[in-house]
C-alpha cells in the first residue's frame, strides 16, 4: 500500500467502480486503497485486488 504497510491480497484482478458507499476495499496495482464495488463483466474505473482477509473462509468464521 502507499502507506508502506503490507496487505495480503488475492492474486485475481477485479474490475471495480469507485463508490464511497461501497462495501469493498480494493487495492490497486500502485498501492492505492479504493472503496467501491466489484463489477462482473463490466469495465469500471480500474482494476485491483481484493484483500485476502475479505475472501478467506477461515478468517470469517
Amino acid at each position: 500500500m502507499k502507506s508502506g504497510k503490507n496487505m495480503p491480497v488475492d492474486m485475481a484482478l477485479h474490475n471495480y467502480k469507485k463508490d464511497s458507499t461501497g462495501k469493498e476495499k480494493i487495492v490497486t496495482p500502485d498501492g492505492e486503497v479504493v472503496t467501491g464495488r466489484i463489477l462482473v463483466g463490466e469495465r469500471g474505473d480500474g482494476a485491483g485486488y481484493i484483500s485476502h482477509f475479505a475472501s478467506c473462509k477461515k478468517y470469517r468464521r
